[in-house]
């Protein structure tokens, strides 16, 4: 009488629902966080970042979105020759500050040149514009400047692809 009953199956349909359930959370989690960085901000700069997001998607913000997913936890992408901190890059900021707060940990904050580039002052000034403006914003969310180092690394030629040239790594220490 005592039969054991084979496990129920799977339901790939619930999974995905459940994964779609977190994702949102995750965007609501970083609206609020954005909603909240805005408050600080003097009115223009927070009009503007709000502007921002009425633009229509085009192959450029596309191609953004993309370089952004393709990232890894600890890097902020930023678009060719701009120091400028995307909404993305600042919601991705706000949880490695809340993550370095919570564990205690200081934090290094890396650019990268490569080669023929790193004799070029332009490219080593937007690598520290980048990894400044970096710094900025995981100041502004509770992470003090004795917690922060910034440096700029020189590579080899041909190590380094354009993809992470535009890349600013924050690793915890």
């Amino acid at each position: 009488m005592d039969e054991r009953k084979p496990p129920p199956t799977r339901n790939s349909s619930r999974t995905v629902a459940l994964v779609a359930v977190a994702v949102l959370v995750v965007i609501a989690i970083a609206g609020i966080v954005l909603a909240t960085l805005q408050r600080g901000l003097p009115a223009d700069v927070a009009e503007d970042a709000t502007r921002g997001a009425s633009v229509p998607m085009t192959a450029a913000s596309a191609a953004a979105l993309a370089a952004e997913a393709e990232a890894r936890p600890n890097q902020v992408v930023f678009a060719t020759d701009s120091a400028r901190v995307s909404t993305a890059a600042t919601a991705k900021l706000s949880l490695l500050a809340e993550k370095a707060k919570q564990d205690k940990q200081s934090l290094t904050i890396v650019g990268k040149v490569e080669g023929a580039a790193a004799g070029k002052p332009e490219h080593i000034q937007l690598a520290r514009e980048r990894t400044i403006a970096v710094r900025g914003v995981l100041e502004t969310n509770g992470i003090p400047l004795s917690r922060m180092e910034t440096r700029i690394e020189g590579l080899p030629a041909g190590v380094l692809s354009a993809k992470d040239a535009n890349r600013i790594d924050v690793n915890p220490r």
